[in-house]
């Protein structure tokens, strides 16, 4: 009885594994859907995160949370993540 439990312990997990792969393998065609939506993160939803994260480190600032040093580092750190994930979006994908 112990035998069977633990076969059939790895018999779900391989059939598992296995319904994973071809349900991953059924809708990929060349890539183009994936490097569309990396590039729609990119160019759309890392600039806007960073500018949300710029606006709350803002507030944090004028309440006196965080110290302006911190402030302007994170700050700084958003700015350069933005622009960067834009400019690679531009020109790096597609």
């Amino acid at each position: 009885m112990k035998y069977a439990k633990q076969f059939t312990a790895t018999a779900v997990t391989f059939g598992l594994m296995a319904m994973t792969n071809v349900a991953l393998a059924a809708g990929v065609d060349t890539g183009a859907s994936s490097l569309n939506s990396i590039k729609q993160w990119m160019m759309t939803w890392i600039p806007i995160a960073a500018t949300i994260l710029i606006i709350v480190t803002a507030i944090m600032w004028m309440s006196h949370v965080m110290h302006h040093n911190w402030a302007i580092r994170i700050v700084g750190g958003l700015i350069v993540i933005g622009s960067a994930s834009y400019i690679v979006g531009l020109f790096g994908l597609s």
